[in-house]
């Protein structure tokens, strides 16, 4: 099979989020100059489709950094639902083309309500520069296909960056703090190529029985509920079928209903106390459709299957986000090909 650009990014991206951590301090200079001085008391987080879900992702480790409340919401909810803030608030817009006009339409939103705000771009003009505080780059290059994947994390890490400098800059934080995070994210870092290897031979195995799919369904919990959002999104840009995502709970109230023998399901196992009930749901489900793909470490998983994607995850309930979302990229990536589609290429380009 031809090499799409789809998965270089895929297998560029431990790197790319490297470069974005060792290059930090100058990709967030302008945004930690314009807000060192100022006080924030919360932050909102906007953003449509993969920024939307790169800004979830982030959620929990910007709220254990800061001890500040975070948001994330869609641009134009935020621009006419949202109604009561406090003036001490801080509005990030992303946007990774940088032309989204209902990011633009937050971000006016909250200049018209007197907030702070900061524009998150890949596009070095981008039109949402113009309408914000601060600017800052997401550094991963031009990708050059309708479906972002590198994108997706290189946005999560550069917004974790924008935060941790500004919060090192305010003294909310220390560096021995601040070090002990990078570990982390250097760890998950470091075996995204290992997921990545796995996962491509994984889809080798399930390609026969994946492709007639025309149903199908992502389910995951926790930290990892934004690859849910994101891999379903992934998956229906370039495979063009009917694709959902659930959190494993919100599956639990009634959707499980729906499952019959057309129903394709991925499952983001990820180490918690959801990974027997996720199990166990396999379990009940395998009666209704025989079409179960788990993904997620050994540990606890009883029986070993071709379906199954089991391979040695870092498990980091703050990072692991960026390697959890890889085998759903490699199937959005690897699918529409056999099924005649070039994945570099949007249905309306």
């Amino acid at each position: 099979m031809t090499e799409s650009n789809m998965y270089r990014y895929i297998c560029e991206t431990p790197d790319v989020l490297k470069s974005i951590m060792e290059n930090r301090k100058a990709i967030t200079e302008e945004f930690v100059d314009c807000f060192k001085d100022k006080e924030i008391r919360q932050v909102y987080v906007l953003g449509s489709g993969t920024s939307y879900h790169a800004g979830l992702s982030a959620k929990k480790y910007l709220e254990e950094l800061l001890n500040l409340k975070v948001f994330n919401l869609y641009p134009t909810q935020f621009a006419r639902n949202e109604k009561i803030f406090e003036k001490h608030t801080l509005v990030i817009g992303m946007s990774q083309g940088g032309q989204s006009l209902s990011t633009v339409e937050g971000l006016d939103s909250a200049r018209e309500r007197g907030l702070m705000t900061a524009a998150v771009s890949e596009n070095p003009t981008a039109l949402i520069f113009e309408h914000a505080d601060a600017k800052t780059r997401i550094e991963v290059g031009n990708e050059q296909c309708g479906a972002k994947t590198k994108g997706y994390a290189g946005t999560t890490v550069t917004l974790m960056m924008m935060m941790t400098e500004l919060a090192l800059a305010k003294g909310l934080v220390d560096q021995e703090t601040v070090d002990a995070y990078f570990e982390r994210m250097y760890r998950v870092i470091g075996n995204m190529s290992n997921v990545t290897k796995a996962a491509t031979e994984w889809y080798d195995r399930i390609r026969d029985e994946f492709l007639p799919a025309k149903r199908i369904i992502v389910v995951g919990y926790d930290g990892m509920y934004a690859d849910v959002l994101e891999g379903a999104l992934k998956i229906l840009e370039t495979v063009r079928q009917g694709v959902t995502g659930y959190d494993v709970e919100e599956f639990f109230n009634g959707i499980y209903n729906s499952i019959t023998d057309s129903a394709h399901l991925f499952y983001l196992a990820s180490a918690g106390d959801y990974k027997p009930r996720t199990l166990k749901l396999i379990e009940i489900l395998r009666e209704w459709t025989p079409h179960n793909y788990l993904i997620g470490s050994p540990d606890g998983v009883e029986e070993a299957r071709d379906q199954y994607l089991l391979c040695n995850f870092v498990e980091d309930p703050l990072f692991s986000a960026w390697e959890y979302i890889i085998p759903l990229q490699v199937v959005a990536c690897f699918a529409p090909q056999d099924l005649g589609i070039n994945p570099d290429i949007p249905k309306d380009p």
